[in-house]
């Protein structure tokens, strides 16, 4: 099974218009700083996350310490599902 990084990548890609590389998006890559997630990708972001992982995000949760690269994305959904 593909990491939770992984997937959101490929979302990322998929959905979000990204036009740069795969590789260009490393876990640690910052997305809002790097012009990857405006604020309607933010929301579709977490639509996503909240769909795929059955998780609930919270308004007060949507912060780049938590959706700021890949790596975060996945400790936070890690953090939401257990």
């Amino acid at each position: 099974m593909n990491s939770v990084a992984d997937q959101v990548r490929c979302f990322i890609v998929d959905n979000l218009g990204w036009e740069g590389s795969v590789d260009q998006l490393t876990d640690d890559l910052q997305l809002i700083q790097a012009g990857v997630l405006d604020s309607l990708g933010i929301l579709t972001l977490v639509e996503f996350l909240e769909s795929r992982y059955h998780i609930t995000v919270a308004d007060s949760e949507i912060v780049p310490a938590h959706l700021g690269s890949l790596s975060e994305i996945e400790r936070f959904v890690k953090s939401k599902s257990t």
